[in-house]
């Protein structure tokens, strides 16, 4: 034990608001614990459906198993738990077939002001009797800023309902921030009505920015001061890292020698009725599969968003009857599915960021014309004045509203696909730093402002 830390001597993060976050973290929590392995490593779920969500096949999750000492989590009573592997995790926080239907009655009484006193006391009862059943796995937060190394989060979820207590409990311990996904949000187009009050610039939290576009919104939005930013790009994207991870998913999962490599990468996320609902995800599936098998004779290969569940919408729209056959999910990592593609398409994620990395380029294909919260005189807008998000606004993606436009770019891909990657590379490399071994970088960065 190094005698500067007695007591203090756990790193906890914070997988929060899901999986992504992870995947941006655990390189660097990798070399961590290479560096110090006499330090304790626990990861925290705020939201008992992180826990639904983790797949023990996923790569990270495996990677993950190795270096994290103990699980916290919030389970479905809303009480917190702790266990030292994913797999009982899991085992614990899933809810019998009676409390999944209690879960499910809770959440639709507390939903309506006429019936949440109801909803309230019946959650009140589950809660009581659950917590009685693992009280074996009961977690107590009370000494956790005595031991607390040091806390890493993303600084987005700060704020979140269901992060406020928590992060409490972490108020004198170093804190170190990576957003949960690789974008430049809004763009980098900063709202000055939104400027923190002078004297408010905080200097408790240590933020590793991927652009210096990046700069001003930490400096407004979040109030940290400058001397707690740095830009260091984007960590996964370290050579090293990229191969240590197809290294490892070859030698954990066959699945990619099942591929074939005639396929459309499909970067999807959850169906939103704010920008994205059930009704535009379908009619772009329904282009993309026009596209993907009627012109380009491809499959496809669809990895689902962290929080996304299987909604019906892809059987719906590809037919169950084809599965296996001509589309398939798929869990592997992006950067596996991506080199082994032949173009990708996003319906927005930060994954495409991955994909420009790995030399493969990738269409986003987003309609937010005529939504009037995304369509209006703020709204971001492409060279043909369609309203959009940042990945399209900063040239980082092929962008499509429709089916032509997308049929368009894919003919650039196929007809000079060199041209075609070569200026949004070159997009990257403006945005974003490479800067050797930054891993390591980090991790002794940490370890530095962590002892002192």
């Amino acid at each position: 034990m190094n005698k500067k830390l007695p007591l203090k001597d756990t790193i906890y993060f914070l997988c929060s608001p899901s999986l992504g976050i992870l995947d941006n973290w655990l390189p660097i929590i990798w070399s961590l614990k290479a560096k110090r392995e006499d330090l304790k490593f626990v990861i925290v779920f705020p939201r008992s459906n992180a826990i639904d969500q983790i797949q023990l096949s996923n790569i990270l999750i495996i990677l993950a198993a190795k270096i994290f000492d103990s699980i916290i989590f919030k389970s479905h009573g809303e009480y917190w738990l702790t266990t030292n592997t994913f797999s009982e995790a899991k085992i614990i926080n899933k809810p019998s077939k009676l409390g999944w239907f209690l879960v499910r009655i809770i959440r639709k009484l507390t939903k309506w002001p006429i019936t949440k006193r109801l909803g309230s006391l019946i959650h009140y009862g589950y809660a009581k009797f659950s917590r009685d059943l693992n009280k074996k796995y009961l977690f107590n937060w009370q000494f956790t800023e005595k031991n607390g190394a040091c806390f890493l989060f993303d600084l987005y979820e700060e704020s979140k309902s269901y992060n406020l207590e928590l992060i409490k409990n972490f108020a004198e311990v170093s804190k170190f921030s990576i957003q949960h996904g690789i974008n430049i949000n809004d763009g980098g187009v900063l709202d000055n009505t939104k400027k923190v009050p002078d004297g408010a610039s905080r200097k408790e939290v240590k933020a590793y920015l991927f652009s210096s576009m990046e700069r001003p919104i930490y400096e407004y939005k979040y109030a940290i001061h400058k001397s707690f930013m740095e830009v260091v790009g984007v960590p996964r994207h370290a050579p090293d890292w990229m191969e240590f991870i197809r290294l490892n998913v070859l030698k954990n999962n066959n699945e990619i020698n099942e591929l074939s490599r005639n396929f459309i990468f499909i970067i999807s996320r959850p169906g939103s009725t704010k920008y994205f609902s059930y009704e535009r995800k379908k009619k772009a599936l329904e282009d993309i599969k026009r596209l993907a098998w009627n012109d380009l004779k491809k499959n496809i290969v669809v990895k689902l968003h962290p929080k996304e569940k299987k909604e019906g919408v892809y059987e719906e729209v590809f037919g169950a009857e084809t599965y296996g056959d001509k589309w398939v999910y798929s869990d592997l990592h992006p950067f596996i599915l991506g080199k082994e593609s032949d173009f990708a398409i996003s319906f927005y994620s930060g994954v495409v960021i991955d994909m420009l990395a790995l030399g493969v380029p990738t269409i986003e294909y987003l309609d937010l014309r005529g939504i009037p919260e995304f369509d209006n005189s703020d709204s971001l807008r492409d060279k043909n004045n369609d309203p959009v998000f940042s990945y399209r606004y900063l040239d980082l993606v092929l962008g499509a509203s429709d089916y032509q436009m997308m049929k368009a770019h894919v003919m650039e891909i196929i007809n000079d696909r060199n041209t075609v990657l070569s200026k949004l590379q070159s997009k990257y490399s403006e945005l974003f730093p490479v800067i050797e071994n930054i891993n390591d970088k980090i991790a002794q960065d940490i370890l530095d402002i962590m002892e002192n």
